[in-house]
């Protein structure tokens, strides 16, 4: 039986759906970003602008839910203590900071310099910011800053887990995993 909710032993359904789509949006989202950072202007450059964009505003709506999700579900327990418990707490937060920096950044940007942020061009989010090239020079700063530090931290939450499951020989990786992964 599918269990959505989260239990004191394993992640439910849903967190786990929601972990590893934004887990895979957020690597591609980084690997896209840094490519289009680069390209010459053109239709194609235009076009992974306004899908980074709008993938920007999904994962802004998932992270909201993400963040609802977690506080109205148990969280399952650590498996480790003291400093290293400390840590992994700390790095859950870490995590979540860095994602809603590198999406309100990226808002900021868009929206400050002028560009429109349309939603797969189903609807265009209206205008929050008066144009100004310093806010958007700022924000665009920010979100350069918070993609290499988004590198890092997915780095080091990719380590730990390998860590916990290699070396440690614990729960943490396989309560992630879908069930018939885990066999």
């Amino acid at each position: 039986m599918l269990k959505l909710k989260n239990t004191i032993d394993e992640f439910g359904a849903v967190a786990k759906i929601l972990h590893w789509f934004m887990a895979f949006a957020i690597i591609g989202m980084l690997i896209v970003g840094f490519i289009m950072a680069d390209m010459q202007p053109s239709q194609l450059k235009w076009t992974t602008f306004m899908l980074h964009k709008s993938t920007g505003v999904l994962l802004m709506f998932l992270l909201a839910i993400r963040l609802v999700w977690r506080l109205a579900n148990p969280t399952p327990q650590l498996t480790v203590n003291g400093f290293k418990g400390v840590f992994a707490r700390l790095s859950v937060y870490v995590l979540y900071a860095a994602m809603a920096t590198m999406v309100i950044s990226g808002f900021i940007m868009s929206d400050a310099g002028g560009y429109a942020i349309s939603f797969f061009n189903m609807f265009t989010i209206p205008f929050v910011f008066e144009k100004s090239s310093e806010l958007s020079g700022i924000a665009s700063q920010i979100h350069t800053n918070a993609a290499f530090a988004m590198i890092g931290i997915l780095f080091l939450h990719v380590l730990a887990a390998f860590y916990h499951h290699v070396f440690l020989k614990d729960s943490v990786l396989v309560r992630m995993l879908p069930k018939k992964t885990r066999r």
